[in-house]
């Protein structure tokens, strides 16, 4: 794997850690003070999928990536399909912490991502694979994999 391969999926590692980081730092903020913190989470969660979907914006390559790993996972090669795993999981993190804000009433985020996980062949195909080391909520796994 050449460097600039390697760099890739450590600066994609990095980032991912730094959205987890700053999500769970706004979940326990938002236990201490529900109705401020609620306002700051919503604008939390969208400086990161902005943040996400800004990748997607500024690098022509990772938007091919995705959406030639939504269709099918077999197309990707290994540097691409580490940086499809990285993007995915990112947005898992981010479901994964809406998931509870959702049970607010608050936000419907999760539920966008299980319709697309459910409907994308290369997206069922990624769940599936990665269904034996998801450390996420069992419901949200079990609604990725529509069951």
């Amino acid at each position: 794997m050449s460097l600039e391969a390697r760099t890739d999926r450590w600066l994609s590692l990095l980032a991912n850690l730094a959205v987890l980081g700053g999500l769970v730092f706004v979940g326990l903020e938002i236990r201490q003070n529900p109705s401020q913190l609620r306002t700051d989470a919503s604008y939390s969660i969208t400086a990161s999928v902005n943040e996400l979907n800004s990748g997607l914006y500024g690098d022509p390559g990772l938007t091919d990536i995705v959406l030639r790993g939504e269709e099918d996972l077999g197309s990707l090669d290994e540097i691409e399909r580490a940086r499809f795993d990285s993007y995915q999981f990112a947005r898992i993190n981010i479901a994964e912490y809406v998931e509870d804000l959702e049970m607010e009433g608050s936000f419907r985020y999760a539920e966008f991502i299980v319709r697309e996980f459910q409907t994308k062949p290369g997206l069922r195909a990624f769940i599936r694979e990665h269904r034996d080391t998801y450390a996420g909520s069992a419901d949200l796994l079990a609604r990725f994999l529509g069951s």
